[in-house]
């Protein structure tokens, strides 16, 4: 909306300078158009690197676990690469295949001991403030900005955590 916004005040703008007369009308118009371009293009710098009209919002989401093929590999852990990287791959009881944890930069990995044998997928997402904010700046992208994911994993110790060598 506000790129739209935007192209129409340029329009105005031009179109004012270029073919109205000189007068009060032709100074109110340009000001005017001229005021809406610059506070559009400060909404857009604001939005992009600060999140104007954006807030985190944290979703936390509970799965039990299954080991994945026996008692004995309940996880699976795989280093990439020769940095601190790695992919966890584990199994929840509703699924039938394995799921795999993301090796991101905003991603965080935590192996704890205890009795439910559980993860626990804390996301944290930019969305929009308000119905007004969407509007604005959502230019036709529904999909929110994922800022951190922290698996915690709850596993008891007659689990064990096997690490795979690439």
């Amino acid at each position: 909306m506000i790129i739209v916004l935007l192209i129409i005040a340029t329009f105005v703008f031009a179109g004012a300078m270029i073919f109205a007369r000189a007068g009060r009308a032709r100074i109110l118009t340009t000001l005017i158009s001229g005021l809406v371009i610059a506070g559009g293009l400060g909404a857009l710098i604001l939005n992009d690197n600060y999140h104007w009209g954006m807030h985190q919002v944290t979703q936390t989401q509970i799965q039990d676990l299954t080991p994945l093929q026996s008692k004995r590999a309940a996880l699976r852990v795989q280093q990439l690469g020769t940095g601190s990287k790695r992919v966890i791959a584990y199994r929840v009881k509703s699924a039938t295949n394995a799921s795999r944890t993301v090796a991101a930069t905003t991603t965080t990995t935590k192996l704890t001991t205890g009795t439910p044998a559980q993860v626990q997928i804390r996301t944290t997402t930019w969305q929009f403030k308000n119905h007004w904010a969407r509007v604005l700046f959502s230019l036709g992208n529904t999909k929110t900005k994922v800022v951190a994911r922290q698996y915690l994993f709850t596993i008891p110790k007659t689990w064990q955590v096997v690490t795979v060598r690439s």
